[in-house]
């Protein structure tokens, strides 16, 4: 195992520090343009192209680290990047914006394939599950504590922008002290997305409402804090301990599916997270640590939507499939992402900042009628039936590669010695002794 955090450590490394000036720079993109006076639509509009670049940057990204390697395409994603921030600095207008955030949202997509897959590379079967847990724990913390940079960098000046290039430049340095072999090519093809919705619609629709609920909280939750009047320092306690929060219930809620009817845990979270959100739709006049209780919950419940919908997607196909399901898991849970910062501006406008959390409400409400509809229209599979909980986080389709379970089948052809299949391993020790 000593051997596996020695070669891991650095992509870990590169991913907490670019994901530091990544999380706050999301937040603080919302808080600018707010700043500025732009409408929340206009807001919204801007994320949504940020989610798009995300998504597209996860079907089209892997060709590039096919080409020129793990370390290369980092280093140019980085690189772009700290660039795009640049000039987002210094031109400040919605469709240059728009431009930039695309641009952005690419890399970060970037970012993700690079150290999931490298990530994959440096580890046998055995301990993947360990690696699961430790890639989780790291990009919840990095994005959580980076909410915290905000109270250290004025919203209108260049301060902001100059911390997230640093950041992003000084990502490279770990990645890049690091050997390398080639890119690991993995079947990345996406299962016919009406083949999933006609066997499993729960799966589908889930993953969609989650990038709905999600990609609006992290694009608009921001301006909904600034338009109650809380301070600088507050905000980000807010989309810092949400986040936070996301990591509480996942293994929780996750066992529970693994127990229970698995349709039922999903109605649970749905009326839960419709209960929280409906609270929070009335917590204008609420005591601020209520608020951030509350907020915390929703990050703790919220969280687990995804991973919930990948998994009871996954009890309905075979092994082999898995893989394409989850690409196309992302993929419609991306195109929930672009739509949900454009329509909840909406919402926002006619019922106040409060508008927002009306708008989840009303989305978990109509989910959990159609949940509870096909409880009891549709027969329910056999403990035996059920796979194990996934807790994958929202990034790309390679994190289901690092848990063990997406090997199941050949876990007897693995041994003790395992690990010594894999980069970073013999190969680059053997290097090192002759040095």
């Amino acid at each position: 195992m000593r051997k596996v955090l020695r070669s891991v450590m650095p992509p870990l490394v590169s991913l907490v520090i670019v994901m530091l000036g990544n999380g706050f720079f999301t937040t603080f993109t919302s808080l600018r343009l707010a700043v500025a006076d732009y409408p929340n639509w206009i807001i919204g509009l801007i994320n949504a192209f940020y989610y798009a670049g995300i998504m597209l940057g996860s079907i089209y990204i892997e060709r590039l680290i096919e080409r020129i390697g793990h370390i290369r395409a980092f280093a140019i994603v980085a690189s772009v990047n700290s660039v795009l921030i640049v000039l987002q600095g210094g031109i400040i207008s919605v469709v240059s914006w728009s431009i930039f955030r695309f641009f952005m949202g690419f890399c970060v997509s970037g970012f993700f394939i690079a150290i999931e897959s490298w990530l994959l590379l440096s580890t046998g079967v055995k301990n993947r599950g360990r690696l699961l847990s430790f890639y989780m724990l790291t990009l919840y913390m990095a994005q959580g504590f980076g909410q915290f940079i905000l109270n250290f960098s004025p919203i209108n000046s260049l301060l902001p922008f100059v911390i997230t290039v640093i950041l992003s430049s000084l990502s490279v340095i770990p990645v890049c002290m690091m050997k390398s072999s080639g890119p690991m090519l993995l079947d990345s093809s996406i299962t016919n997305i009406f083949q999933i919705v006609r066997k499993a619609p729960l799966g589908p629709i889930g993953c969609f409402v989650s990038g709905l609920i999600l990609s609006s909280f992290y694009s608009l939750a921001p301006i909904f804090a600034k338009e109650i009047n809380l301070s600088v320092l507050q905000i980000s306690q807010i989309m810092g301990f949400t986040i936070l929060g996301g990591l509480v219930l996942q293994w929780p809620i996750g066992h529970l599916s693994d127990i229970f009817d698995r349709r039922k845990v999903i109605i649970g979270v749905s009326l839960a997270l419709m209960c929280v959100t409906f609270a929070l739709y009335h917590s204008l006049h609420f005591h601020y640590y209520l608020l951030l209780s509350l907020t915390i919950l929703f990050g703790g419940i919220s969280f687990t939507l995804y991973p919930l919908s990948i998994t009871y997607t996954c009890d309905h196909f075979s092994d082999k499939k898995i893989v394409g399901i989850t690409c196309a898991l992302l993929v419609i849970y991306g195109v929930g992402c672009i739509i949900g910062p454009l329509v909840a501006p909406f919402f926002m406008s006619f019922f106040g900042p409060r508008g927002l959390f009306l708008y989840m409400s009303i989305l978990c409400g109509v989910f959990t009628l159609i949940c509870l509809w096909r409880v009891f229209h549709a027969k329910s599979r056999g403990d035996e039936e059920q796979s194990d909980y996934l807790p994958l986080p929202r990034a790309t389709s390679l994190a289901f590669y690092i848990d063990p379970r997406s090997d199941a089948g050949d876990e007897d052809e693995f041994d003790d010695d395992d690990e010594d299949l894999y980069p970073f391993s013999q190969e680059y020790e053997d290097e090192d002794e002759d040095d």
